[in-house]
């Protein structure tokens, strides 16, 4: 056996293998829907929201891409999505806009770190534990009631804040209930409240930097609650879910899987869990390795569809843990190993994400937070 042919064994067998799923991510289309909106609203600055992995489409793979770029800061839910970013070596500052422990967030030694207050009894303790430098962001209940200080505990809060000198107020926030619904008096009402409550905290602190209430689907409102961020999150993966919605997007996700097996089936058999599709053809089942475990929500069975050889291919039976079957008789030259598009970044497809929401009767987020993290997130 020469030496060439022993290397190339080992270099076989220590090869990574070719994974079954994988998820595209196309830096194109996330930077196109950062650039729609900081050209639509010039006056603000925008941070882009990488909580819950990114909606699914990769907490660390989305950072890399936006690390440099022009931005307020980037935004998550819990330390831990902070300290991941950190150890990913993401520069930007981060802004943990969810409820962190107070004695967490006064050990933290991760750098260029902003903690949100959302609570009264979160600032009276940290107001007691705090030793070293905090930049912090007060979130007010303007009404949606989940988190925030109330109008009430403002006095309360600004005299807690003055007495611990190593607590920083950089920003304000709140969060719109109704941005995405037919009427805007709740919104309207909302940011009301906001502006009284800012002229108070931004007279009690000249140092506030950021204001920001909006999301994306609030994003309208930034002018008359006179923000300066926008806190950006489904918009920057495509999709516009305000009620009247319009902005011109592209999502950046695609989910692509194999066929990993066709079989021919005759009339009456079935397929799947509990015989819920029986054929009543001839017919040709391809099946494919993802199932609701990966982002295929069990909604869409029977009536949602893949793509294969460019072609739509209906759902046939349940979809199941991590198996979907389709139905491929109309496209005869499918074969075993063919690339399956699961989930499509077209939004002409009845597999897009907006599609494939409305099928199964649940919301983007749902579906996209549903990918699951371990799947090869692949940038194009």
């Amino acid at each position: 056996m020469t030496f060439a042919h022993i290397l190339g064994k080992i270099e076989q067998r220590f090869r990574p293998t070719q994974p079954l799923i994988e998820v595209g991510i196309s830096k194109e289309n996330l930077l196109y829907n950062l650039h729609t909106y900081q050209a639509q609203y010039p006056n603000l600055s925008f941070a882009p929201v990488l909580k819950s992995n990114a909606y699914g489409h990769g907490l660390c793979v989305i950072a890399k891409l936006l690390d440099g770029v022009k931005i307020a800061f980037f935004m998550v839910d819990s330390l831990y999505e902070a300290r991941t970013l950190r150890h990913g070596g993401i520069r930007s500052r981060i802004l943990v806009l969810g409820y962190v422990r107070p004695e967490d967030m006064a050990k933290n030694h991760l750098r260029d770190i902003d903690f949100a207050i959302v609570d009264i009894e979160q600032l009276r303790a940290l107001a007691s534990l705090a030793h070293r430098p905090l930049r912090l962001h007060i979130k007010i209940d303007t009404g949606m009631h989940r988190q925030g200080l109330l109008t009430k505990d403002l006095p309360k809060a600004i005299t807690l804040l003055k007495t611990n000198m190593h607590l920083q107020v950089v920003g304000i926030a709140s969060h719109l209930a109704d941005a995405d619904g037919p009427n805007p008096m709740n919104t309207d009402k909302q940011v009301a409240v906001w502006n009284e409550n800012v002229a108070l905290l931004t007279s009690a602190f000249p140092s506030i930097e950021y204001r920001h209430i909006s999301a994306t689907k609030g994003v309208a409102w930034a002018e008359s609650a006179h923000t300066n961020v926008g806190r950006l999150g489904i918009g920057l993966y495509g999709f516009d879910t305000a009620y009247d919605g319009h902005t011109s997007l592209k999502p950046v996700l695609e989910l692509r899987t194999i066929i990993t097996s066709i079989r021919a089936i005759g009339v009456g058999d079935f397929v799947g869990y509990n015989a819920t599709y029986t054929a009543t053809k001839p017919v040709r089942i391809a099946t494919v390795p993802v199932g609701y475990f990966e982002g295929i929500d069990r909604g869409l069975s029977n009536i949602g569809s893949m793509l294969v050889r460019g072609m739509r291919a209906p759902l046939a039976g349940r979809v199941s843990m991590n198996m979907s079957s389709v139905e491929v008789t109309d496209i005869p030259e499918a074969i075993q190993g063919d690339t399956v598009i699961a989930i499509s970044r077209n939004p002409e497809d009845q597999n897009c994400i907006m599609q494939m929401a409305h099928l199964a009767d649940t919301t983007p987020y749902v579906l996209l937070t549903h990918i699951p993290q371990h799947l090869k997130r692949i940038v194009e």
